[in-house]
Parts: C-alpha cells; structure tokens; sequence
C-alpha cells in the first residue's frame, strides 16, 4: 500500500516539476492581442490643427527569445497594429468620427526576467526599439499630406507562462508602449535665465496579448 501511496505521489508531482528556465534554448512565440489607444494632442503632428485619437485595435506578432540562464532571456518583439483614427468624444452617446487609420509597426528588444522553475511561471520584461507610424488622413483642415515616420518607443510589463510540457506553454503578456512624437518643441523660453519649457509629446498604448510559446 506504501508503494502504491509513493507512485500515486510522483505522477501527481511530476507534471508541476517541468525543468523550465532551461540555459541555452530558445524561446518562439506567434501572439495575437489587443492594444487600447491613446490620443495625440494638436499640434504634436505637423498640419493636423485638432486632437485625434488612436482607437483600440488588434494586433498581431511575434517574440523570440534566448534563455541564457534559468531566470534570464533577451528577446526580439515585432508587432503590428491598424488602429483607426478617430475625433470628438468618447463619453456614452458622444460623437465619433473615423478620419483615416493609423498603421503602427513596432520593433522591440526586452529583458526578461522569470521567477520560479515549475508550470506556472511569471516575469518581468521590458526594453526600447522603435514604432513606425504610418496615418493615413482624409480630413478637412489637415492641410498637406502626412507622412509616416519612426520614433523611439520604451515598454515595460508583466505576464507569465503556463506550461503543457517542458517545450510548450501558453503566454500572457500585459505591456505599456510609450513613443515620444514629438521632442523638439519649446515654449516660454526665459532667455534671461537661458531656460525654455520642452513639450513633450507621448502617445502610450496598453496591450494585452496571448501566445503560444515553443522551446527549442
């Protein structure tokens, strides 16, 4: 009866022991997610005299990731989005306008840093890269046209993985993607003083996002 007590422990064990953390594999993860928009204030884009807002979308990408220790991985993320362009207010029963869309291309290298070796297994990532935005506007009173550009974006966030196996689980990531549109802008300069106030422009998305993750 021991015996039996002993085997019946180690099959219910075995499948939360996975060695997880594995050094020197790599990590490959297909997401699909959702990013919640954010509004870029007038002025921050040359020739678009009002405030526009970048609606929630989804969004589509890839990760892939080298564990060089148990709890440590560099990891390349590359994400697209087409949120739409969006004015007037979001308040129940407001008004809003679709003026155009927005094709965002994001390029990121991140840290990762993973707590625990079993089935369940959490992390903290975050890095730099940049975004490429390219808006396509149809609007009166945005004079000229607009031009797609590539800005400088940091993202930080959570998430973790759940095992199947030892070489497949399912991902969850929560991020935040800040990206400066627009750093060169001053205003009430002192030049007595020899001081100006810099406005800086962010735009932050929040994304949520859902992976499968294969290690080789």
């Amino acid at each position: 009866m021991r015996r039996i007590l002993i085997t019946l422990c180690c099959v219910l064990v075995a499948p939360l022991s996975f060695a997880q953390g594995t050094p020197n594999t790599i990590e490959l993860t297909p997401t699909v997610g959702y990013w919640f928009g954010d509004t870029i204030s007038q002025g921050a884009i040359n020739n678009v005299p009002f405030d526009m807002t970048l609606n929630d979308a989804t969004s589509y990408g890839l990760r892939v990731a080298y564990r060089f220790t148990p709890n440590w991985a560099v990891e390349g993320y590359f994400v697209k989005a087409r949120p739409d362009i969006v004015t007037g207010q979001g308040d129940f029963f407001g008004g809003m306008s679709k003026i155009g869309t927005m094709d965002l291309t994001t390029a990121e290298v991140n840290m990762e840093v993973a707590f625990g070796h079993s089935r369940f297994v959490p992390f903290l990532g975050g890095g730099v890269g940049v975004m490429r935005l390219a808006p396509t506007l149809h609007v009166e009173g945005a004079n000229g046209s607009l031009s797609a550009d590539t800005k400088f974006v940091g993202d930080f966030g959570v998430g973790f993985k759940l095992f199947f196996s030892p070489k497949i689980a399912l991902r969850f990531d929560w991020r935040g993607h800040s990206v400066n549109l627009n750093n060169n802008s001053y205003n009430n300069c002192d030049w007595y003083w020899g001081g100006c106030n810099y406005d800086y422009n962010w735009l932050t998305f929040t994304e949520l996002a859902l992976g499968l993750t294969f290690v080789f």
